[in-house]
């Protein structure tokens, strides 16, 4: 927008914007404009300074600002209920960008960015966001104060003196009045000597926006040193919660209440009815409800202890309680709340996090095979028919129980019932190599039949050894698996000789056998992977070394192909150096659509408003709302943990963190870049 002319005469009718550098002659009355385009413009305009120095314009002017501000405010809300908003970055590039723009600059100063870093300390005071320490991308932390203008998109780093904060990060920092009041943090070990353990803080300062001055204080009694824990400001005071503590050289987790007067700058903790409280934990986000209430959400209390619960505070009593409340739609909650920033939208309470899982109804599950009906089942279905039941393979006998064949080892089947079922399987195969199998029932058949004639074999072997006590009748396995797929005839069984009614561990080791053949067979299976070679086994050779190699008809193809991509990749380059030197630009082709994007942030909105005011009747509880293309939104940043949310005026600021997966290398992947949360631009 131009240069705006405040004119702070309310009665003047003639307010005019214009440009003279760019068009002297030209002068655009403002006023003979509707309020609503007034309003359009005024989106375009940051929602900061710029803002401010329109409502001193004129009384109207200044009902149009205040208007759209609570608008803007407004849309908001129903853009998180309604998860209609969009990511706009602010990184390095668009800050180079704005100071190519910035004619105040000297020429060849560069303008200052900030370093990336996770686990900072962020605050918004007016117009500006100042950023405090944080851990950097190699295992070191910082203790600078950065702020960045809201107004003008820029970074500076203030020149303070006094006495400064140790390095640290993982504090908490709240505003308060024109001052800054940080407290706590962790810093990491040195690395000499090795095997150090982090070190915490119990430092307090205050920064004096004003006199741009660190001032340290202390009082006893304070709280021990503590990290992650966090803290608002009610009023005068400032509530602090939680946190990660070291006691008695023990690493624990807490959950005590401190309270600081921030006008007195003194320490004391205040007492309680009950005993019930949350449990310990650290990283878990805590918002102001009002003077007399703040709302605590999420947590984590160590190793496989993430909580998603949420406890009410309240202090209008002398003596405080804790009171715990229900959690309504889960599954559309956030679930890593305690390296995830959130931060309060009025009536909303919104988290920035991973997306959530795809469900299962959306995953390719993994196909099995589903035998086909075929053979006399076909026959009969023609003739419109029931196919006969199959006969029993278990009949009663008189003065004998019957048995239901049980696969486990150890479970032995009487003598007639193991006769009588192989009798019943040869019966098959033979009717059905009689007539037209289909493919698959000829398949199974087959199968059956080999199968059978080694456990026939395998019988004979064990009874033959048994009765001779000797191993010179064993006969190597014959058949192969690709006589799976012939023709009946030439994969029927020879007729089985009689064999002895086995013993009890001879029929066990049968069904191990039995067992160990049909899990082998898997050359003709190609959802199994391969394991033996089944055309010869020797007993004597390892398994390992039984493996086929490569079929020389499949060697052939494989250079077939080789040879035919050389032949087509020559004539690529063929007919490229014989085009003319001047070819005219073809059409890019519009990009496919793109899957949605899993590893970025989601957003998690979840309604607050019924936390103080039971109009309904109902329990006070929190209700997450339930997200549209889960939680993803157009322009989402990728996925980061330790990062920082602000609520700014009608958007959130999103800043830094850090690449999960980079925490363990060397060098972390840290972010120094800004996203900010909108809602679309209406257009009239």
């Amino acid at each position: 927008m131009a240069t705006c002319n405040r004119n702070l005469n309310e009665n003047s009718p003639n307010t005019t914007v214009c440009s003279p550098s760019k068009c002297p002659s030209t002068t655009i009355n403002l006023n003979v404009l509707p309020d609503e385009i007034l309003e359009f413009i005024f989106t375009f305009l940051p929602p900061y300074g710029d803002l401010e120095h329109c409502s001193l314009v004129c009384k109207r002017w200044q009902s149009i600002v205040k208007n759209f501000v609570r608008r803007s405010q407004l849309n908001l809300e129903k853009g998180l209920a309604d998860f209609r908003l969009r990511w706009e970055v602010f990184s390095q590039q668009t800050a180079a960008a704005v100071e190519a723009n910035i004619p105040s600059l000297p020429t060849g100063m560069p303008m200052p960015i900030i370093a990336g870093r996770f686990a900072h300390s962020t605050v918004r005071h007016g117009n500006s966001m100042f950023v405090f320490g944080g851990g950097s991308s190699s295992d070191t932390t910082f203790n600078d104060l950065w702020r960045f203008d809201l107004t003008h998109m820029r970074w500076s780093r203030p020149l303070a003196t006094g006495t400064y904060p140790s390095p640290k990060g993982s504090a908490s920092m709240v505003a308060w009045r024109d001052k800054l009041v940080l407290f706590g943090g962790w810093r990491y070990p040195s690395l000499h000597p090795p095997y150090q353990p982090w070190c915490l803080f119990d430092e307090l300062h205050y920064y004096d926006l004003a006199k741009d001055r660190w001032l340290a204080r202390s009082s006893m009694p304070c709280p021990p040193p503590m990290a992650g824990h966090s803290a608002t400001v009610h009023a005068n005071r400032m509530i602090v919660f939680g946190g990660y503590q070291i006691k008695d050289d023990v690493n624990v987790n807490s959950n005590d209440t401190w309270v600081l007067d921030l006008e007195e700058q003194r320490w004391w903790q205040p007492l309680f009815v009950g005993n019930t409280r949350p449990a310990p934990r650290y990283g878990q986000i805590q918002v102001e409800l009002d003077k007399h209430h703040l709302l605590v959400v999420g947590g984590c209390g160590g190793a496989n202890r993430v909580y998603t619960d949420a406890w009410l505070l309240d202090m209008t009593r002398d003596a405080w309680s804790w009171k715990q409340l229900s959690v309504r739609n889960k599954n559309f909650g956030a679930v890593h709340m305690w390296c995830n920033p959130g931060c309060r939208v009025n009536n909303y309470l919104v988290v920035v996090g991973p997306s959530p899982k795809i469900p299962l109804d959306f995953q390719i599950m993994k196909q099995s095979r589903v035998p086909v009906v075929g053979g006399s089942a076909l026959r009969f279905a023609g003739l419109g028919q029931a196919p006969p039941p199959p006969p029993p393979l278990y009949q009663q006998q008189p003065g004998h129980r019957v048995q239901v064949p049980d696969r486990r080892p150890g479970v032995v089947l009487p003598e007639q019932q193991l006769q009588r079922q192989h009798q019943q399987r040869a019966n098959n195969v033979r009717l059905g190599g009689a007539a037209a199998l289909a493919p698959q029932d000829q398949y199974l058949a087959n199968r059956r039949a080999i199968l059978n004639q080694h456990m026939q074999q395998a019988q004979q072997f064990m009874h033959n050894n048994n009765v001779n006590n000797n191993n010179n009748n064993y006969q190597p396995r014959s058949g192969r698996l690709s006589d799976l797929h012939a023709p009946p005839g030439a994969a029927a069984p020879a007729a089985a000789p009689s064999v002895p009614a086995p013993l009890d561990g001879d029929a066990d080791a049968a069904q191990r056998l039995q067992r160990n053949l049909a899990l082998r067979c898997r050359d003709n299976e190609p959802l199994l992977p391969k394991r033996f070679d089944e055309h010869y086994e020797d007993p004597f050779r390892m398994a390992a070394f039984n493996v086929p190699g490569r079929s020389r008809s499949a060697s052939r193809d494989h250079s077939e192909r080789i040879r035919r991509m050389e032949e087509k990749m020559n004539a690529i380059r063929n007919s490229r150096r014989s085009a003319p030197a001047h070819v005219e630009p073809q059409a890019l082709r519009a990009p496919s659509p793109k899957r949605l994007r899993c590893n970025v942030q989601s957003l998690f909105v979840c309604d607050i408003s019924s936390l103080l005011q039971n109009d309904n009747g109902c329990e006070p509880g929190l209700d997450w709302v339930e997200y549209k293309n889960f939680g993803v939104l157009n322009g989402a940043p990728d996925r980061l943990i330790l990062s920082s949310l602000i609520a700014g005026n009608g958007e959130l600021i999103l800043f830094g963190g850090v690449h999960k997966e980079t925490l363990t290398d060397i060098t972390h992947h840290v972010s120094n870049s800004i996203h900010f949360l909108s809602v679309p631009r209406d257009i009239i």
